[in-house]
């Protein structure tokens, strides 16, 4: 299992707890009581989906935790013993990846939890600590926001269930879309439309593209406001905007903290730089977020550990959210980055629309909204692609032939996706809606297999 060791250090450098990301004081992996703490933790993660468990801060100050001389982190907590302990308790054995990032010239270890849950993940052996069962036969763990909407690992509730057997079924519903793409990758929409008049079915309705279209002009317009009002200079980018309109009964929410906060836990976390992260904790007072016109708004202009970054979010509880990112290929301090304004990175396009939905749909879900009364509708566009040309430098080892430039400048594609739509099938959406983006590029058409298995090493944590 590959460990993506930037999100690592991510993790490492900026700590904040989420149903996906559990964190946890100093353990001790070769005592019942550490081995316990890592089985319910990392049980109730796989259950949740993946996730990760960091090791070595107070969860309630986020602040590094002392630790016992002598200790040899990467020997306590290596791969095989961690990969040993899991596949003792869990019922359904599953490969677990252990990264390490580094603070204060301190190591701390990242447990990596994969996601692709079919049946619940239950204990199968018993865990004694001085005769008390801290683990028991039959126990499912699950990641959970009982305790006053502070996301804890705790057994599983009746509330809990329906997510956990929602979690299988939609892994196993990715498995069943995947055939059907594949046999039915060709079929005509006549074919597909007589299709599902024979079984009962509705064709989905055209996305409401002229109210996406408005939400990505009037965010890019309150990002110039923004810029102008701060007196800020910025170097010349490409950008990537995202505009998603939860349509159908949406729960009431303000725009309040608490908002925030519920955001903010129920984000899964599957970058670094995840989106629409929260920026309270930031150290820079100018990136956190503030209200204007009953809208969490926040803008970015920092430099990162690997990148600088230039963002603006918009966060509207009626169901309505705007991201604008400059292109990662124009800011990026990496040394073997293209040139400004000269390259467009064929993989990131997947990979960002991929953790957009799935954003998206985790903030849809913890607003509590109903799948059969809601779905999620975005505009993705692109902007400065003129004269760019297609390259693989985030990926080099994935080839791609040369020579395919831009010649328009602006690209905007849009897709409906269901509430209910499994994080494992979000790459064959992808296929057919990044189509009008590559065309721009000389024609190119990039294979589908290549989409899907990108979005899937990105929700499943192995990019």
């Amino acid at each position: 299992m590959q460990t993506d060791f930037i999100r690592i250090q991510e993790l490492i450098d900026r700590p904040s707890e989420s149903l996906a990301v559990e964190i946890k004081t100093w353990i001790n992996p070769d005592k019942p009581e550490g081995q316990a703490k890592i089985v319910r933790a990392a049980l109730a993660l796989r259950n949740h989906g993946g996730g990760y468990l960091v090791i070595g801060f107070d969860d309630s100050t986020l602040k590094p935790s002392p630790i016992e001389v002598g200790w040899d982190v990467h020997d306590m907590f290596h791969v095989d013993k961690i990969q040993g302990l899991i596949s003792r308790f869990a019922s359904e054995p599953f490969e677990v990846a252990v990264g390490f990032g580094k603070r204060d010239d301190q190591y701390f270890p990242v447990l990596v939890i994969p996601a692709g849950i079919r049946t619940p993940v239950v204990a199968k052996s018993d865990l004694l600590v001085d005769s008390k069962k801290i683990v028991a036969t039959d126990d499912v763990y699950v990641r959970t926001l009982r305790s006053n909407n502070t996301p804890s690992t705790a057994k599983a509730a009746w509330k809990d269930w329906g997510q956990l057997v929602e979690i299988c079924f939609d892994n196993r519903e990715a498995d069943i879309g995947r055939f059907l793409r594949r046999h039915l990758g060709g079929i005509t929409p006549l074919a597909l439309q007589q299709l599902a008049t024979t079984l009962g079915g509705e064709i989905p309705q055209l996305s409401t593209e002229d109210r996406l279209t408005r939400l990505l002009d009037n965010g890019e317009k309150r990002f110039q406001e923004l810029i102008e009002e701060r007196n800020l200079e910025l170097p010349k980018t490409g950008w990537w905007e995202v505009a998603l309109i939860i349509d159908g009964d949406v729960p009431s929410h303000l725009a309040t903290k608490e908002f925030l906060s519920l955001l903010d836990v129920s984000n899964p976390d599957f970058t670094g730089w995840p989106m629409w992260l929260d920026t309270r904790r930031f150290g820079d007072a100018s990136t956190h977020p503030f209200i204007n016109a009953g809208t969490w708004e926040a803008l970015v202009n920092m430099r990162g550990l690997w990148s600088r970054h230039i963002d603006f979010m918009r966060l509207n509880p009626e169901g309505q959210f705007y991201l604008r990112w400059a292109l990662q290929e124009d800011i990026t301090d990496a040394n073997d980055a293209p040139a400004p304004n000269k390259a467009f990175d064929f993989s990131l396009p997947v990979t960002r629309c991929t953790e957009a939905i799935a954003v998206g749909l985790a903030f849809a879900k913890a607003m509590g909204c109903n799948p059969e009364q809601c779905a999620l509708r975005f505009a993705f566009r692109w902007s400065g692609l003129k004269s760019r040309m297609l390259n693989s430098w985030v990926h080099p080892e994935r080839m791609i032939s040369s020579g395919h430039t831009a010649y328009q400048d602006r690209v905007t594609v849009f897709q409906q996706v269901p509430l209910d739509t499994p994080l494992s099938a979000i790459g064959g959406l992808l296929a057919s809606m990044l189509k009008p983006l590559y065309s721009v590029f000389d024609g190119f058409e990039l294979n589908a297999n290549v989409t899907e298995d990108l979005s899937a090493r990105l929700v499943e944590r192995r990019l």
